[in-house]
């Protein structure tokens, strides 16, 4: 009977998860209305014999539409900070989207970034990840309670694979770090 090898199996516990800020759909829309639905509606208004009725309805369908639509792009895009990797997953439009991952053994600098007072004042900002391997290098951004995910993914990156694997929730994490960094260990002692 041949030996049986078993490999260890390190499945993926999702620790925390999240979107893009609320700012960013909001902006997005905002500007594509202004951009599209306001001269849509002047040309209705102008086109249906100056009937304000055909140009609100107009301007609330093409609103709603791009509302929707960012909204949607939004929703389905994420950070995920797992128990063995970082993962970025964007959705650009209805037939485009990309995600990419880093493994916290191959992450070789975190860094946080916030660059306006719209950033400190809605508490978010940029991601970045970098990569000591071929798996590429990634930022996040918009990225709300940026000090927040950025102290996680940088007390993940301190433990192996299999400590890391133990791990399932932002809880057991901390639990873990603090036994980890207050472990009664032998002191070295001075001889004279």
């Amino acid at each position: 009977m041949a030996p049986h090898w078993s490999t260890p199996k390190f499945d993926e516990k999702i620790l925390y998860k999240c979107h893009q800020h609320w700012i960013v759909p909001f902006f997005w829309a905002l500007k594509y209305i202004l951009a599209i639905g306001f001269p849509v509606a002047l040309v209705t208004y102008f086109l249906s014999d100056y009937s304000w009725a055909w140009t609100l309805m107009v301007f609330f369908l093409i609103a709603s539409m791009i509302a929707l639509y960012e909204y949607y792009l939004w929703d389905h895009s994420w950070l995920f900070i797992g128990n063995q990797k970082v993962t970025l997953a964007v959705r650009n439009g209805l037939f485009s989207q990309y995600a990419m991952n880093v493994r916290y053994r191959n992450i070789r600098d975190c860094a946080v970034s916030k660059h306006s007072m719209w950033s400190f004042l809605f508490k978010y900002g940029t991601i970045f990840v970098r990569s000591s391997a071929n798996e590429g290098d990634f930022h996040a951004n918009y990225v709300p309670k940026v000090g927040k995910v950025y102290a996680l993914i940088n007390a993940l990156t301190r433990y192996n694979d299999d400590e890391r694997a133990e791990i399932d929730t932002i809880e057991k994490l901390h639990n873990h770090h603090t036994n980890r960094e207050f472990r009664d260990e032998p002191k070295a002692t001075l001889h004279s």
